[in-house]
Formats: C-alpha cells, structure tokens, sequence
C-alpha cells in the first residue's frame, strides 16, 4: 500500500492537522496509544526549559505519514525532544507500527541512551514489533476513568481554614509556580528571578486553545499559600477531560487536599456537561485513592525501553 512520510511543518498548518487527526480518532487514540489532545497540546505550547534551549523544537520532534490519497495515516512524536517517542495511527494503518518504529530508531536512535515508549494492554500488535526490535517491558502505569453522567461518589471535605480557588476568579499563577517546583521538581526555594522567568515561558501554555481557567484548580490555606491543585485538560468536541498536574506541597500531604481538589474539578466537568473524565496513576496508593472517588477499574499501560 503506497504511503508517503515527512517531518513535521508549523509553516503548513500542522498543528491543526494534527490536533484534528486526534479529535476526530479519538476512540482509536486512547485504546492504542497513551496520548490525547491535552497532551498534545502542551507538546507544542509547554515553554519547558529543554524546548526553549532547542530552535524549532516542534519541526524537529514530529513525523507525518500520509496514505495514498494524502490523508494523514498517522504520525510519530517526541514529547521531550529526547529519545522518548510515541506512534499513533488510524485504526486501519497499525499495521504501519513496524516501518514507523523502523524509521524511529534510525533518525532519533541517537538521542539518548536507550530509547522508550508507552503502550496500552491492548496493543498486542505493537508489542510484538516492539519485542522483536529489542525493546524490553519495564515498567506499568494505570488510567482510570470518571463516568460524569452518575451522580458524584462520597463528598470528602476540607480541613478549616483552606479554600479552593481557580485561576479565573484567583490568577495567582506565582503561587502556583511555587507549588508546581516543590511537588514535582523538589525545590521549596527557588530565587525571585528564576520563578520569574518559569512563569514567562511556562504562562505561554495559557494560550493553548484548550486551557480553560476555571478547572485550574488550586487549594489555598489562609496565608494565601498553595498547597495543592490539579488541572482539567478539557475536550469538547468528546465531551472529556483529562486531569492532570496533580500535585500537593511537600509539608501538606497526606491530608487528603490532592482528593479534594480532584473532586471539585469533577464536580465542574460534570456541571460543564463533560461525559468522562481521565486520570492516570503510577502507583497502588494512586489508584486506590482515585477508585475511593469513584473511577472505574484501571487500564494498564506499559512502558518499553532498548536495552543500554
């Protein structure tokens, strides 16, 4: 069957294209791959340090095949720039996998050490590509999934003197930066100029096409702290979200703000008319925590790397 394949263009739209490619399967994309518009999207509007070090960093880390009528067949992409990769197609162009893999390893092989990739239990086809190319299983992850059309599971409360606020109505994006660097990269003390200048790039992701403010969720103690949040990365067009940048400041955990503030951005997908709502976990504590608010059962995503 006669395909053809190029990098990926800003100059000719493929953005959209791509943005529309995963709309419109987006059934297909969350079966076979671990991808979704939300994490699409912050690909090309997360102003992270290692894509601001890289000219064109979106040109360089997308691969386009078309089938023999040029509509898009599927694409591959690295999230960091690095030799993480994912692949994802159409559901009657999988058995492309192969010859994308091929050319993964080829023209991005040499980015890193090994290289890695997620995949979802459903993906039999796929690994075994992945299995006869050297990649080996290494770790499992879990996405569990809100039904938004049943009534709200148990409501959990909060501890006095704490608030929840979004940032629509409470911007403080300065103290939501602080609460991001010590939950997810360790650093309580970061100087002035640095969060200054993290919030410059990572407030671009502000202007993606699908942040929505109001399920930027944070919960605030009485000093105007941060102390946890999450965010819902909304799509419209399925009616779905994803909830993600689940965090909690390291001297507030295990008091229970992480399920609070999920359960408030629940609450608000389900009054936006969201049908599902998506999270996903990395450990048993993670998933127990989400099937105690209700989430279905876990599905189980595997991560696959080259041997070093």
């Amino acid at each position: 069957m006669k395909t053809t394949h190029r990098d990926y263009s800003e100059e000719v739209g493929d953005f959209r294209r791509l943005a529309n490619f995963i709309l419109e399967n987006n059934e297909q994309i969350r079966d076979y791959s671990t991808w979704c518009i939300g994490r699409f999207v912050d690909w090309k509007y997360g102003m992270y340090e290692h894509k601001t070090a890289v000219p064109d960093f979106t040109n360089r880390n997308a691969h386009l095949w078309f089938d023999g009528f040029g509509n898009l067949a599927g694409f591959v992409i690295s999230e960091e720039g690095d030799s993480g990769f994912a692949i994802l197609t159409q559901a009657g162009y999988r058995f492309l996998f192969a010859e994308m893999l091929q050319w993964v390893m080829a023209n991005w092989g040499d980015r890193g050490p090994t290289m890695s990739i997620e995949v979802t239990e459903l993906q039999s086809m796929e690994i075994k590509a992945l299995e006869q190319a050297g990649f080996q299983r290494k770790f499992e992850f879990y996405t569990q999934t809100f039904d938004l059309t049943q009534p709200p599971a148990k409501q959990f409360s909060l501890e006095e003197g704490f608030t929840i606020v979004d940032m629509a109505a409470h911007p403080d994006y300065r103290a939501q930066r602080i609460l991001r660097d010590d939950a997810f990269g360790g650093r309580s003390d970061v100087p002035e100029d640095v969060l200054q200048r993290e919030l410059l790039f990572y407030n671009h992701m502000h202007q993606g096409p699908i942040y929505h403010p109001e399920t930027d969720l944070c919960v605030m103690a009485d000093d105007g702290r941060f102390v946890a949040g999450c965010e819902a990365l909304i799509d419209a067009r399925n009616v779905e979200a994803d909830i993600e940048r689940v965090c909690t400041l390291s001297g507030f955990r295990r008091r229970g703000f992480a399920r609070v503030v999920i359960q408030e951005c629940l609450n608000r997908l389900r009054e936006m008319g969201m049908r599902k709502a998506y999270i996903t976990g990395y450990s048993e504590a993670a998933i127990a925590l989400y099937g105690s608010m209700g989430a279905s059962e876990a599905a189980t995503l595997f991560g696959y790397e080259t041997a070093v």
